[in-house]
């Protein structure tokens, strides 16, 4: 074995030692936190797909590399469903996001009950356009809701996180497609196991220091038909300046502040007259909100529930109803409204009308 054989090995070593001490920090949280679980899950397809991956442990270890090459191959999937549960704050995972782990998942088998020079080919470039979609629709949703967080450490990850995961995914994307044609370059190995290893110890490091911030006990969601009360509950830890300001927050959402189309933490805080870092705070450490928009969403998707049961504006069109809330348009009021009560606002106002005998033709959609 030369030179660049003997790094990359001890690259990618260190790099299956990183990701399997994370699995082994995060399990104990796995039975609490959503995002733990993945994070668990996707450690150890990390370090699956270090190993496996190696020429070395390909040519000397054939065994050891078949057997870890299937978890290897759900490390994609695995990572975006720890983004997800990580970044979006989601009271209801979606049976849709097993999509890919079933494309996954059936490629695995079609290499191992129909092995052919051709198949693996096809399937391996499957399995990474899989891959590139799923990451980035990672990188959207980490970019996109950078304002919208109010938990301060993972706010700072995101940034670091959208480099990390461009680098990495291109680096293995290329070095999985090239393998395909052509022996990979020493040079590509090593920079593909250096991207593997920086990734995994940034992860690791920021997912050990911030436990409570990245991994909370997940909340269950309220799923009834009654008018939903805004959890404005203040909390103890803050300070009496900041007390203060929960309590004219308070009074400024109570005032109907929240029904401000494309209301901003900025933008509130520059109406009550703080700054943006002390509101961010006080809604996070305070009022218990790890999203702006989840906070925002309490009143509004409150609201809507009492406007959709009552039978006086059952004939009022519920486009109306989201703009009046404050929302842009009916697209992500219908998403808010369904994440928040598992229905759609249609089926809520038919199913509130019923209840009071109102036929379900008289309601206005």
């Amino acid at each position: 074995m030369d030179a660049a054989g003997t790094v990359d090995l001890m690259l990618r070593g260190a790099a299956a030692g990183v990701s399997l001490i994370l699995a082994a920090t995060l399990v104990p949280l796995a039975r609490r936190s959503l995002s733990a679980l993945f994070g668990t899950l996707f450690a150890l397809g990390a370090m699956a797909y270090s190993i496996a991956s190696s020429a070395l442990v390909a040519d000397q270890l054939p065994a050891l590399a078949a057997a870890l090459k299937p978890l290897a191959m759900m490390t994609g999937v695995f990572f975006w469903w720890f983004a997800l549960a990580l970044f979006c704050d989601a009271r209801r995972w979606r049976a849709s996001r097993l999509i890919p782990l079933a494309i996954v998942s059936a490629a695995c088998a079609a290499i191992l009950v129909f092995p052919s020079p051709a198949l693996d080919r096809a399937t391996i470039v499957l399995h990474e356009l899989v891959n590139a979609a799923l990451m980035i629709h990672v990188i959207v949703i980490i970019a996109g809701g950078h304002q919208d967080d109010l938990v301060q450490p993972r706010r700072k990850f995101r940034t670091i996180w959208v480099g990390a995961i461009a680098l990495t995914v291109l680096s293995v994307a290329v070095a999985e497609l090239w393998k395909l044609f052509a022996d990979l370059p020493s040079s590509m190995h090593l920079v593909e196991s250096m991207a593997i290893l920086v990734v995994a110890c940034g992860i690791a490091a920021w997912s050990i220091g911030a436990k409570s911030e990245f991994f909370p006990e997940e909340r269950s969601a309220s799923t009834g038909t009654g008018t939903l009360a805004p959890t404005t509950g203040i909390g103890t830890v803050l300070e009496a300046q900041d007390r203060h300001l929960a309590l004219r927050l308070r009074t400024a959402m109570d005032q109907g502040a929240w029904r401000t189309p494309g209301l901003t933490v900025a933008g509130l805080a520059e109406r009550l007259g703080t700054q943006e870092h002390r509101l961010r705070a006080v809604i996070n450490q305070g009022l218990g909100y790890r999203n702006f928009a989840a906070f925002l969403n309490e009143y509004r998707i409150g609201a809507a529930k009492t406007a959709l049961a009552d039978p006086a504006a059952s004939r009022r069109q519920i486009l109306q109803i989201a703009l009046d809330l404050g929302y842009g348009s009916i697209a992500p009021f219908n998403r808010a409204f369904r994440e928040m009560t598992g229905m759609t606002p249609s089926e809520y106002r038919r199913a509130a009308l019923k209840a009071v005998d109102i036929p379900a033709e008289a309601a206005a959609e």
